[in-house]
């Protein structure tokens, strides 16, 4: 995290270790699929309906219990009907995972699997449901399947499965309905309206969690709208009073961003639905229900630009990444230029922090998130040479981004700022060559209009304003 003090900015001290590319998966092609048939998918439904039906009056339909399925789907594939044909793919992974969970542990073979499956469980397409999760095209599925009750303790919470002819990656995660417990809200007087007691067990489902000093950021599923989103719980200071008046006037810096993210509404910042307080073993903490943003492909689920220009803009061809480039930093100034008309200085802009996604029409989506914003009208200027500075180190990180140990990216960035241009290509191209998933005609010598306005930004010869910086870019070609 960057010093919260607006005299002084720093960047580039990124310890993120990016790895490489399994050789299985290196070079893919995107698959497509024929038009789906409106009549046979009419046909299929109709007669998987008759089969529920059929289920749902056997005489042994009591010995099932219901378990709950979220997933989350990473794909290259863009089929012309996406929802059914993965309505129809989730019953095979459906049993492809549980074939994994039950062989050797309950079930034998393959073949002894095959012939007990349906009296092991039941799958129809009328309880999966697939779609978007928030405002992204980021595709996930939740649905409900009956399973024997000899066999519930057997399966597991969590199973990646891989569809690798179609090129699509399901993180599965499995939940006994009978363990998803609803703990009664406490009231509470208006005094303390920031205090929830059990929302977080009451609302959401824990699909994965990453804990970093006294943080935990949760991946959830929320039962009440059947999305997926973050939530980032913040332990804060033992002797916090949660009354209404000291929320309100805090100079708590984690409440502070929480209360400033709130109002905000733009497609290029990271965005905050809820947050509140909640009393755990008698310690307070923030929890924050932010969008969940990442680019779901098959390759690897980029989480943020670091990771993103590693795996996607490395093996680019040449006039492809700059586009790319562009269209990046573009979107980035324009959540930055959003954030200065509300007087908010963001001073923690590195590759780390901007999330990538994609849109339900399929465009590329930056997102700045996870920093820590200031509303300050002094020392403008200063801010605005970090900014730009920030804006020049992402420019190298996005022409070619190095693997591995962050010294050598950063000592890269350091030697293109003291050296100067055309005696750095060299030097860059022969480090290039360590870099596995490189463009073939890779050269920074195809970037030297970019690098030139790199340049530019490390001697200090800023521009005055971000839509200065914008025009200059839309002069590169």
């Amino acid at each position: 995290m960057y010093q919260n003090n607006s005299e002084h900015y720093e960047f580039c001290n990124s310890n993120l270790v990016i790895e490489e590319i399994p050789e299985d998966i290196e070079n893919y092609k995107i698959v497509n699929q024929e038009a789906a048939d409106e009549n046979k998918i009419r046909v299929t439904l109709v007669n998987n309906q008759k089969l529920k039906q059929e289920f749902l009056n056997a005489d042994d339909f009591s010995a099932f219990t219901q378990v709950l399925v979220i997933s989350t789907i990473s794909h290259n594939s863009q089929f012309d009907d996406p929802f059914f044909h993965y309505i129809l793919m989730m019953t095979k992974v459906i049993r492809k995972a549980l074939q994994k969970m039950l062989i050797p542990s309950f079930i034998k073979s393959k073949e002894e699997f095959i012939i007990k499956k349906n009296n092991l469980f039941q799958c129809f397409y009328q309880d999966i449901n697939i779609g978007f999760i928030t405002s992204t095209g980021q595709i996930k599925s939740t649905g409900f399947i009956y399973v024997h009750k000899t066999i519930r303790d057997y399966i597991i919470k969590k199973i990646i499965i891989d569809q690798k002819q179609e090129r699509v990656r399901l993180l599965m995660n499995f939940f006994k309905i009978e363990n998803i417990i609803k703990i009664p809200y406490m009231h509470q007087d208006y005094k303390n309206q920031f205090l929830k007691t059990n929302k977080f067990k009451n609302e959401f489902l824990i699909l994965n969690e990453e804990q970093e000093n006294h943080q935990t950021l949760y991946q959830v599923y929320r039962l009440v709208d059947d999305q997926i989103y973050y939530v980032k719980r913040i332990h804060l200071r033992a002797n916090f009073i949660t009354q209404f008046i000291n929320i309100f006037n805090t100079k708590d810096i984690y409440i502070n961003i929480a209360k400033i993210l709130a109002s905000l509404s733009h497609p290029n910042v990271i965005r905050l639905y809820d947050w509140w307080i909640e009393i755990l073993n008698f310690q307070p903490y923030l929890f924050m229900q932010i969008e969940y943003c990442i680019y779901p492909r098959y390759i690897s689920q980029a989480k943020n630009l670091l990771s993103y220009s590693y795996f996607y803009m490395n093996p680019m061809a040449n006039k492809q990444k700059q586009k790319h480039i562009q269209d990046i930093i573009f979107q980035i100034i324009q959540g930055l230029e959003f954030l200065k008309l509300r007087k908010i200085h963001l001073i923690d802009l590195k590759p780390e922090n901007i999330m990538i996604t994609i849109t339900v029409t399929g465009n590329l989506q930056v997102v700045l998130a996870d920093f820590n914003p200031q509303i300050n009208n002094q020392r403008y200027q200063s801010y605005l040479e970090y900014t730009f500075q920030a804006i020049g180190t992402l420019i190298l990180h996005l022409i070619l981004t190095f693997p591995g140990d962050a010294n050598l990216r950063n000592s890269y960035i350091e030697h293109f700022k003291n050296c100067k241009l055309e005696e750095s290509f060299a030097l860059f191209d022969s480090q290039a060559q360590k870099v596995k998933n490189r463009n073939r005609e890779f050269s920074f010598q195809h970037y030297k209009n970019l690098l030139q306005l790199a340049k530019s930004i490390f001697t200090k010869q800023i521009f005055n304003d971000f839509n200065e910086l914008k025009s200059f870019f839309e002069k590169i070609n």
